[in-house]
């Protein structure tokens, strides 16, 4: 029992690592700028090299972890986040910047994977969207906290504070990892021709499997419309809207703890109406936000993020869940799965909300139109939903 507990702390401590390296020195991109002589573009462009660099290497995190183990994945990921991390402390140049952020993202891709794969591992249907949606709590609360934390130590300590602590975090994790872990893989993940199961873990099967596509749509729609929201939101509100950056940073955070709440309330309401059920629940609520901010105007910049608030919040209740449904049909390869999801999850999003981001139309429409884009997965939702409800009807 002690063992699990240890293992549980070190995978729920592994989740915020990801948000943790784009937030936490936001507040120091100015001071940034002066250092390496660039423009606040060329800064930006590290958080998109990290933000690509978390998804795509999460197809190489996947397989590894299957294969050599959890322990293994989560002590290279740590290993190549602290090592990214370090390296922004001393890097000269923005080309050896953009280096250390690539290595910062292939850390954390190691290290959601594993945290994903882990609970898939030991925990089955409800329990597993349970343990996933706390997860997703967690990383709702980071881009809430990340700013003012990484704004107070670059005050005191310089840019570099951050990139510091994130450092330490790493290697204090890494130590618990060697201690948290088995050194053997969890499953066997060799081609037994027996075993129909595991006949299934490989790329091919995955990606064409229907539950596996559905919740994967869900999944990669509603976080599009969260990164557009994240990127229209200080436009709306301190561009368009004249609020203080005080002010701002209020109402983000009041949303980011909506989201948190959203994620707690989750795994109870999975319990009263199921899993599938909460996930069309949460579409339905981005559906609502973006149909919302269509009939506002664009100067009602709090009505904006009541409305942002309703959709981020459908986001938080479906997510972990969402991604449970995803890993179910492969026990055996949890981590290839949940590698697979990630990439679709972060690289399609990030996709999407550029698109939209890039249209000629004002940021509270570019809101409501990634929120309203989420019709589409609820419309495979809705089917998969009507099309269980009968086979579990006809086996009654």
């Amino acid at each position: 029992m002690k063992h699990r507990t240890l293992a549980m702390i070190v995978i729920f401590s592994l989740v915020p690592l990801g948000p943790l390296a784009i937030d936490v020195y936001l507040p120091s991109i100015p001071q940034m700028v002066d250092v390496f002589s660039a423009s606040t573009s060329d800064l930006q462009f590290s958080i998109a090299i990290y933000v690509f660099a978390v998804g795509l290497f999460q197809l190489i995190a996947g397989p590894v972890s299957d294969r050599f183990g959890r322990k293994t994945s989560a002590m290279l990921g740590l290993g190549f986040y602290a090592l990214g991390s370090l390296l922004v402390v001393f890097s000269t140049s923005l080309s050896m910047l953009y280096i250390a952020r690539v290595l910062q993202g292939m850390g954390a891709s190691f290290t959601m994977v594993t945290a994903f794969a882990w609970v898939r591992d030991h925990y089955d249907g409800e329990a597993a969207g349970k343990w996933l949606s706390y997860m997703g709590g967690m990383t709702s609360v980071i881009p809430t906290v990340a700013p003012m934390l990484g704004g107070i130590l670059a005050l005191a300590w310089g840019w570099q504070a951050g990139f510091i602590a994130m450092t330490a975090t790493a290697v204090i994790l890494l130590g618990l990892a060697m201690f948290a872990f088995e050194g053997r893989k969890h499953q066997d993940v060799s081609a037994d021709f027996s075993d129909t199961e595991k006949l299934s873990c490989n790329l091919k099967d995955i990606a064409t499997n229907p539950q596996f596509r559905i919740y994967s749509l869900a999944n990669l729609f509603s976080f599009g419309g969260l990164l557009t929201y994240i990127a229209t939101a200080p436009i709306v509100a301190m561009k368009e809207g004249g609020l203080s950056e005080i002010s701002f940073a209020l109402l983000f955070g009041i949303i980011g703890v909506c989201q948190m709440i959203a994620s707690l309330l989750a795994p109870r309401l999975v319990a009263q109406i199921g899993q599938r059920q909460i996930v069309r629940v949460g579409l339905i609520l981005a559906l609502l936000g973006g149909i919302g901010l269509i009939l506002i105007p664009d100067s009602a910049t709090y009505s904006y993020f009541g409305l942002a608030a309703l959709g981020s919040g459908g986001f938080s209740i479906m997510v972990g869940t969402a991604s449970s449904l995803n890993l179910e049909p492969f026990k055996h390869c949890a981590g290839l799965a949940a590698s697979i999801e990630g990439f679709m999850r972060m690289v399609g999003g990030a996709v999407i909300a550029a698109a939209i981001t890039s249209l000629a139309l004002s940021s509270t429409v570019k809101l409501a139109v990634a929120l309203m884009l989420t019709l589409l997965p609820l419309v495979f939702v809705h089917r998969d939903i009507v099309l269980n409800t009968r086979v579990s009807t006809s086996n009654v």
